[in-house]
Protein backbone atom coordinates (compact mmCIF):
# COMPACT_ATOMS: atom_id res chain seq x y z
CA UNK A 1 0.00 0.00 0.00
CA UNK A 2 1.73 3.16 -1.22
CA UNK A 3 0.15 6.35 0.05
CA UNK A 4 1.24 9.93 0.65
CA UNK A 5 0.49 10.61 4.29
CA UNK A 6 -0.36 14.14 5.45
CA UNK A 7 0.34 13.05 9.05
CA UNK A 8 2.62 10.59 10.81
CA UNK A 9 0.70 7.26 10.72
CA UNK A 10 3.06 5.55 13.15
CA UNK A 11 2.59 8.29 15.72
CA UNK A 12 -1.16 8.07 15.21
CA UNK A 13 -1.01 4.29 15.63
CA UNK A 14 0.82 4.76 18.92
CA UNK A 15 -1.88 7.21 19.98
CA UNK A 16 -4.62 4.69 19.22
CA UNK A 17 -2.86 1.87 21.07
CA UNK A 18 -2.10 4.08 24.05
CA UNK A 19 -5.73 5.14 24.29
CA UNK A 20 -6.86 1.51 24.20
CA UNK A 21 -4.42 0.11 26.77
CA UNK A 22 -4.06 2.95 29.27
CA UNK A 23 -5.69 2.50 32.68
CA UNK A 24 -8.42 3.68 32.72
CA UNK A 25 -8.92 3.62 28.92
CA UNK A 26 -8.50 7.12 27.54
CA UNK A 27 -11.20 6.81 24.91
CA UNK A 28 -11.29 10.51 24.09
CA UNK A 29 -7.59 10.77 23.29
CA UNK A 30 -7.82 9.32 19.78
CA UNK A 31 -11.19 10.78 18.86
CA UNK A 32 -10.26 14.31 19.93
CA UNK A 33 -7.08 14.46 17.85
CA UNK A 34 -7.90 12.43 14.73
CA UNK A 35 -10.34 12.87 11.90
CA UNK A 36 -12.43 9.95 10.67
CA UNK A 37 -10.22 9.60 7.57
CA UNK A 38 -7.08 9.55 9.70
CA UNK A 39 -8.55 6.82 11.90
CA UNK A 40 -9.31 4.68 8.85
CA UNK A 41 -5.77 5.21 7.55
CA UNK A 42 -4.24 4.23 10.90
CA UNK A 43 -6.41 1.12 11.19
CA UNK A 44 -5.47 0.21 7.61
CA UNK A 45 -1.80 0.55 8.55
CA UNK A 46 -2.22 -1.55 11.72
CA UNK A 47 -4.04 -4.30 9.80
CA UNK A 48 -1.23 -4.47 7.25
CA UNK A 49 1.40 -4.64 10.00
CA UNK A 50 -0.49 -7.45 11.73
CA UNK A 51 -0.87 -9.36 8.47
CA UNK A 52 2.85 -9.05 7.76
CA UNK A 53 3.76 -10.41 11.20
CA UNK A 54 1.15 -13.16 10.90
CA UNK A 55 2.70 -14.33 7.63
CA UNK A 56 6.16 -14.39 9.22
CA UNK A 57 4.85 -16.36 12.21
CA UNK A 58 3.09 -18.86 9.93
CA UNK A 59 6.35 -19.40 8.04
CA UNK A 60 8.26 -19.87 11.30
CA UNK A 61 5.71 -22.38 12.62
CA UNK A 62 5.88 -24.38 9.38
CA UNK A 63 9.68 -24.53 9.59
CA UNK A 64 9.59 -25.57 13.24
CA UNK A 65 7.10 -28.34 12.43
CA UNK A 66 9.44 -29.66 9.73
CA UNK A 67 12.38 -29.60 12.17
CA UNK A 68 10.29 -31.34 14.85
CA UNK A 69 9.16 -34.07 12.44
CA UNK A 70 12.74 -34.62 11.30
CA UNK A 71 13.96 -34.97 14.89
CA UNK A 72 11.16 -37.39 15.80
CA UNK A 73 12.00 -39.63 12.82
CA UNK A 74 15.70 -39.78 13.72
CA UNK A 75 16.29 -41.15 17.28
CA UNK A 76 20.03 -40.52 17.01
CA UNK A 77 19.50 -36.85 16.21
CA UNK A 78 16.91 -36.55 18.99
CA UNK A 79 19.29 -38.07 21.54
CA UNK A 80 22.13 -35.81 20.39
CA UNK A 81 19.99 -32.70 20.80
CA UNK A 82 18.94 -33.72 24.31
CA UNK A 83 22.56 -34.30 25.28
CA UNK A 84 23.52 -30.93 23.79
CA UNK A 85 20.75 -29.26 25.78
CA UNK A 86 22.35 -30.46 29.01
CA UNK A 87 25.99 -30.02 27.98
CA UNK A 88 26.45 -26.60 29.57
CA UNK A 89 24.81 -27.87 32.77
CA UNK A 90 27.28 -30.68 33.41
CA UNK A 91 30.60 -29.16 32.41
CA UNK A 92 33.07 -27.40 34.72
CA UNK A 93 30.95 -27.84 37.86
CA UNK A 94 33.10 -27.30 40.93
CA UNK A 95 32.48 -29.46 44.01
CA UNK A 96 30.49 -27.70 46.70
CA UNK A 97 28.82 -25.14 44.44
CA UNK A 98 25.04 -25.37 44.76
CA UNK A 99 22.96 -26.07 41.69
CA UNK A 100 19.62 -24.35 40.94
CA UNK A 101 16.94 -24.96 38.31
CA UNK A 102 14.67 -22.03 37.39
CA UNK A 103 11.39 -23.10 35.77
CA UNK A 104 9.25 -20.42 34.12
CA UNK A 105 7.48 -20.26 30.77
CA UNK A 106 8.73 -16.68 30.40
CA UNK A 107 12.21 -17.31 29.00
CA UNK A 108 13.25 -13.70 29.58
CA UNK A 109 12.34 -13.92 33.26
CA UNK A 110 14.06 -17.30 33.64
CA UNK A 111 17.21 -15.93 32.00
CA UNK A 112 17.13 -12.87 34.26
CA UNK A 113 16.87 -15.05 37.37
CA UNK A 114 19.74 -17.14 36.03
CA UNK A 115 22.01 -14.11 35.59
CA UNK A 116 21.16 -12.78 39.05
CA UNK A 117 21.83 -16.07 40.83
CA UNK A 118 24.96 -16.84 38.81
CA UNK A 119 26.34 -13.44 39.81
CA UNK A 120 26.35 -14.54 43.47
CA UNK A 121 28.04 -17.87 42.84
CA UNK A 122 25.37 -20.46 42.05
CA UNK A 123 25.19 -22.79 39.08
CA UNK A 124 21.87 -22.19 37.34
CA UNK A 125 19.95 -23.96 34.58
CA UNK A 126 16.52 -23.07 33.19
CA UNK A 127 13.43 -24.84 31.86
CA UNK A 128 10.27 -23.41 30.32
CA UNK A 129 7.85 -26.35 30.74
CA UNK A 130 7.06 -28.87 33.43
CA UNK A 131 8.17 -31.82 31.30
CA UNK A 132 11.48 -30.17 30.46
CA UNK A 133 12.04 -29.47 34.16
CA UNK A 134 11.31 -33.08 35.16
CA UNK A 135 13.61 -34.38 32.44
CA UNK A 136 16.49 -32.22 33.66
CA UNK A 137 15.84 -33.11 37.30
CA UNK A 138 16.02 -36.81 36.43
CA UNK A 139 19.39 -36.22 34.75
CA UNK A 140 21.00 -33.75 37.16
CA UNK A 141 21.05 -33.21 40.91
CA UNK A 142 19.60 -29.81 41.86
CA UNK A 143 19.78 -28.36 45.35
CA UNK A 144 16.92 -25.96 44.65
CA UNK A 145 14.13 -25.63 42.09
CA UNK A 146 12.53 -22.20 41.65
CA UNK A 147 9.22 -23.11 40.08
CA UNK A 148 6.51 -20.98 38.48
CA UNK A 149 2.95 -22.02 39.24
CA UNK A 150 1.53 -21.38 35.77
CA UNK A 151 3.34 -23.48 33.14
CA UNK A 152 2.09 -24.25 29.62
CA UNK A 153 1.82 -28.03 30.06
CA UNK A 154 0.98 -28.48 33.75
CA UNK A 155 0.58 -26.55 36.97
CA UNK A 156 3.62 -25.92 39.12
CA UNK A 157 2.23 -27.82 42.11
CA UNK A 158 1.92 -30.92 39.90
CA UNK A 159 5.57 -30.56 38.95
CA UNK A 160 6.51 -30.04 42.60
CA UNK A 161 4.65 -33.20 43.61
CA UNK A 162 6.48 -35.25 40.96
CA UNK A 163 9.82 -33.77 42.05
CA UNK A 164 9.17 -34.74 45.66
CA UNK A 165 8.19 -38.27 44.65
CA UNK A 166 11.58 -38.89 43.05
CA UNK A 167 13.82 -36.40 44.90
CA UNK A 168 12.32 -35.72 48.31
CA UNK A 169 15.36 -33.73 49.49
CA UNK A 170 15.10 -31.18 46.65
CA UNK A 171 14.23 -27.71 47.95
CA UNK A 172 11.41 -25.95 46.09
CA UNK A 173 10.50 -22.26 45.96
CA UNK A 174 7.23 -21.53 44.17
CA UNK A 175 6.59 -18.25 42.35
CA UNK A 176 3.23 -16.94 41.17
CA UNK A 177 1.48 -13.77 40.10
CA UNK A 178 -1.81 -14.74 41.76
CA UNK A 179 -2.62 -14.33 45.45
CA UNK A 180 -5.13 -17.21 45.31
CA UNK A 181 -2.38 -19.60 44.15
CA UNK A 182 -0.08 -18.32 46.91
CA UNK A 183 -2.72 -18.92 49.58
CA UNK A 184 -3.46 -22.41 48.25
CA UNK A 185 0.20 -23.41 48.13
CA UNK A 186 0.85 -22.19 51.67
CA UNK A 187 -2.07 -24.28 52.94
CA UNK A 188 -1.18 -27.34 50.84
CA UNK A 189 0.63 -30.44 52.00
CA UNK A 190 3.67 -30.06 49.74
CA UNK A 191 6.99 -29.29 51.38
CA UNK A 192 7.43 -25.88 49.73
CA UNK A 193 10.11 -23.73 51.34
CA UNK A 194 8.80 -20.36 50.14
CA UNK A 195 5.99 -18.98 47.98
CA UNK A 196 6.94 -15.69 46.32
CA UNK A 197 4.69 -13.21 44.54
CA UNK A 198 5.75 -11.68 41.23
CA UNK A 199 7.37 -9.29 40.59
CA UNK A 200 10.33 -10.38 42.72
CA UNK A 201 13.06 -7.80 43.45
CA UNK A 202 16.55 -9.17 42.70
CA UNK A 203 17.73 -8.67 46.29
CA UNK A 204 14.75 -10.67 47.60
CA UNK A 205 15.45 -13.47 45.13
CA UNK A 206 19.08 -13.68 46.25
CA UNK A 207 18.37 -13.41 49.98
CA UNK A 208 15.57 -16.00 50.02
CA UNK A 209 17.60 -18.39 47.85
CA UNK A 210 20.59 -18.12 50.19
CA UNK A 211 18.38 -18.51 53.27
CA UNK A 212 16.66 -21.60 51.85
CA UNK A 213 19.90 -23.34 50.92
CA UNK A 214 21.66 -22.32 54.14
CA UNK A 215 19.00 -24.11 56.20
CA UNK A 216 19.92 -27.36 54.48
CA UNK A 217 23.65 -27.08 55.25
Amino acid sequence: MNRMWNFDPYQRAKTVLYSLYSEPPRTRLASDTMSFTEKIDVLDLLINILREHEEKLDTLVERLEIVSQTIQKDPTLKRSLLEYDLSDQTQDMEPGVQNILVVDDDQNLASTFKLILQSVGFYVDTATTGLQALYKINRTKFDLVILDMNLPDMLGDEVAEKIKQSNDDTNIIMITGYQSFKDGLEKGGLDIKEVLMKPIPPEDLVNITKKTLKKEN
